[in-house]
């Protein structure tokens, strides 16, 4: 399940829940979704300052875990796309980058952007 609201207009093209998000201490990985607007990025939220899963994690109460965003880009703001190795780097025009691994997402990002 999923945590977020779409903006005016706005419409889901793809989700994949196997992309790996490469950070500067770890790898995530992550649900990636596309939208006719953005490239979202979920994950479940952390037990720091959530009293739910503290609930949860000692068994005193359940309840459905939602996958929040950790992070977005407006995909008129991409300006490039490039391969590194294995993985992908996503640039935006501000010289921000993400490098993700999923040749899905990718596949699509490239065909919809119709950067390559």
């Amino acid at each position: 399940m999923y945590d977020f609201k779409l903006n005016k207009n706005e419409e889901i093209k793809l989700i994949s829940d196997d992309t790996l998000v490469y950070g500067r201490e770890a790898i995530l990985k992550v649900t990636c979704i596309i939208t006719n607007q953005r490239l979202l990025f979920l994950d479940y939220p952390g037990a720091i300052h959530n009293s739910a899963e503290d609930l949860r994690i000692s068994g005193r109460m359940t309840y459905i875990r939602k996958k929040e965003i950790i992070g977005e880009m407006n995909l008129r703001n991409i300006v490039n796309i490039s391969k590194e190795n294995t993985n992908f780097k996503i640039e935006t025009e501000n010289g921000n980058y993400t490098i993700i691994k999923d040749k899905k997402v990718i596949k699509f990002l490239n065909s919809f952007l119709k950067l390559n």
